[in-house]
């Protein structure tokens, strides 16, 4: 483990580009919506409970829509992979406007027993090679993972406010109202 720097370099291995679901934040969704002018109900699906593991039944991110539950996931082929990843260079096509989830992965924080940084690590349950012939410093992981830790406790906060709401008629894409504002140009 690395309090200071851990042992990483990316291979371009496409590990997490292929089989790794990301669950952008809505932070994460107006920032490539601003960069690259996507339409989010375009780059965006929600995943049933049933279609995703590996994410607690407590987790506070769960949209509750008459009886089920859905996730907010970039859309991805079973095939291809994210569907920001360039088909043609095979390399994410947004990388400057990327989800911290993307930033963080595959690294890992452990905190002390009172909830203070101690080190980060590589996971080691992921299909990732984790090469370690490369040094990456903690402080900047550690500064994503505060900005990721406030974007998940705002998105919390917006999906506490929509599963309040027991309207029968809507569907998880009404998530999507509570935080962007699509602007037709020819309103413009």
């Amino acid at each position: 483990m690395g309090r200071y720097h851990v042992q990483f370099k990316c291979h371009h291995c496409g590990h997490c580009c292929t089989d790794v679901i990301c669950l952008p934040t809505p932070w994460d969704v107006l920032r490539i919506a601003m960069g690259t002018g996507e339409n989010p109900y375009t780059f965006l699906e929600f995943l049933s409970s049933e279609e995703i593991t590996g994410v607690e039944k407590s987790d506070p991110t769960w949209l509750e829509v008459n009886g089920e539950r859905y996730m907010m996931a970039v859309q991805r082929d079973e095939t291809v992979g994210c569907f920001f990843l360039d088909k043609q260079t095979e390399f994410c096509s947004i990388y400057e406007q990327r989800p911290l989830l993307c930033r963080l992965y595959p690294f890992k924080l452990h905190e002390t027993r009172n909830a203070e940084f101690d080190s980060f690590s590589l996971h080691t349950d992921v299909g990732c090679p984790r090469n370690q012939d490369g040094i990456h410093e903690t402080k900047p992981l550690y500064e994503l993972y505060l900005q990721d830790k406030m974007h998940q406790d705002d998105y919390a906060a917006l999906v506490q406010a929509f599963n309040k709401d027991k309207n029968m008629t809507r569907n998880p894409d009404d998530f999507l109202q509570l935080f962007i504002e699509i602007v037709d140009a020819d309103q413009i």
